[in-house]
């Protein structure tokens, strides 16, 4: 067996594969595409890096149309970040929640629940 396949999971959460768009709190502006999901944090794809040793406020789980009400809103904290070689780079960033409330964490539950049912 090749050493790639001998590797374990470190990780210690699940993450659930969803394609959700993610916002700026202060511009309502598309950051980027998360494309997994736990209630500790997310990995995002975007064309622009996020910023490094900031706190960033984001919001996702539901349209700009739709009712506030049913947005998700965080603060964040980039842990990790990769990118693309590709003429039109890809950053990769491992976002992980700071201190969310436990109706935050509910209702990012009910969001997992509804996109992988």
């Amino acid at each position: 067996m090749s050493a790639q396949l001998q590797a374990r999971e470190k990780r210690r959460l699940k993450r659930f594969s969803v394609r959700l768009k993610v916002y700026s709190q202060q511009t309502d502006e598309l950051i980027g595409y998360a494309e997994n999901l736990h209630t500790d944090g997310m990995m995002i794809s975007s064309k622009k890096p996020i910023p490094s040793k900031q706190e960033l406020s984001i919001w996702f789980g539901a349209t700009k149309e739709e009712k506030r009400l049913n947005r998700i809103f965080l603060r964040s904290y980039k842990v990790w970040e990769s990118f693309t070689d590709t003429k039109d780079r890809l950053y990769y960033s491992g976002l992980h929640f700071v201190s969310p409330s436990e109706k935050t964490l509910d209702k990012i539950q009910s969001l997992l629940y509804d996109v992988n049912n």
